[in-house]
């Protein structure tokens, strides 16, 4: 008897969320929102109220920008469809009601072919006393997501993250010395981001961000690298474009302590990035310390090639590949799939 209680319960709360019709505010229609609310009721977390069920159903619809539980203070004034990065925004601020969901923050990939002209030894050699034999092709993957910690801040408009991003180098090729993980770079961040709505010679600058920034890659002694920084980050979209720049302050070290005190000679004090896409195909770029010696550039294609991952090729030459490339110049071609992307 209790058991066929408790299992009539999840049924008795989502025909009471199911009672909500949708009212004129809600684009959807009836069949829409009941599938909608179905779903939110059987994964949202236990402490959400039928309101915050509700408005994560019109969130979907009405294209509501980072505000998943509190009244809109305006609406989008852009197309969802037609400004790509504004409907990955709209689309993480469903997720959040899933409490079964990591939302992404940089791209997940994997690179199982990452074709390097020269590996760099020298640390690994200095280290070990020894020659260590590199092979030029290596796994590469990165694994980033964030997630969210306080909602609503700064007039509705900001909200509080926690993010981590994992990216690791792997000779999974090398037999000869038991296929070891080459290099791992460690990034966990905090996060405020402010949703905007400003306009600039027709872009819209929909996002600004103020990070606190730990990068280290996790080793010690004559391998070890490490730094901290103040980072802000502004988007800006229009169309089928979006860019962004990103600068930073580094946080000083004690110079006993510093592994690297000369990293911003190679990474700089900022870094842009920007992405067009068409027809499901994404071409992207970053660039650190442009027309300089010791930049860096990347090109990134990314395209479909089924319903959960696309395939993906990563160019990159100049300095800091990864942390322990941080001064040396690299040159690699990757080819791979992505899990999640820009937009």
């Amino acid at each position: 008897m209790q058991l066929s209680v408790l299992a009539s319960l999840p049924i008795m709360f989502t025909s009471a969320v199911l009672a909500q019709q949708p009212g004129e505010d809600t684009p959807l229609n009836e069949t829409e929102y009941r599938r909608c609310l179905t779903l939110m009721a059987q994964t949202a977390d236990a402490n959400m109220t039928l309101g915050q069920l509700r408005e994560s159903c019109k969130t979907l619809s009405q294209g509501s920008v980072e505000q998943r539980s509190a009244e809109l203070k305006t609406e989008p004034t852009t197309n969802p469809a037609s400004e790509p990065l504004q409907k990955r925004i709209e689309m993480e601020a469903l997720n959040r009601s899933n409490r079964f969901l990591l939302t992404p923050h940089n791209r997940n990939y994997v690179l199982p072919a990452n074709y390097t002209d020269r590996p760099n030894a020298a640390p690994f050699e200095q280290a070990a006393q020894r020659d260590i034999n590199l092979q030029n092709t290596e796994l590469e993957f990165q694994i980033s997501m964030k997630v969210l910690i306080a909602q609503d801040l700064l007039h509705n408009n900001g909200n509080l993250y926690i993010a981590y991003t994992n990216r690791s180098f792997w000779q999974a090729y090398n037999t000869g010395i038991s296929r070891p993980f080459r290099e791992t770079n460690h990034e966990p961040e905090l996060i405020l981001s402010v949703m905007n709505d400003w306009e600039f010679f027709g872009f819209r600058n929909v996002l600004n961000q103020l990070s606190l920034v730990h990068q280290s890659n996790g080793q010690s002694g004559d391998l070890s690298r490490s730094w901290n920084r103040i980072k802000g980050n502004i988007v800006f979209e229009r169309d089928h474009i979006a860019f962004s720049l990103s600068p930073w302050y580094r946080l000083p070290e004690d110079k006993e302590d510093d592994d690297n005190p000369d990293i911003e000679d190679y990474y700089g004090h900022y870094e842009l990035r920007g992405a067009y896409t068409r027809n499901d195909h994404i071409v992207s770029f970053m660039t650190r310390r442009p027309f300089t010696r010791k930049g860096a550039l990347e090109l990134d294609w990314s395209f479909p090639i089924s319903s959960t991952v696309r395939g993906y090729i990563k160019l990159f030459d100049g300095y800091g590949a990864s942390l322990i490339d941080y001064d040396v110049r690299t040159q690699s071609i990757g080819l791979g799939v992505t899990f999640t992307d820009i937009f």
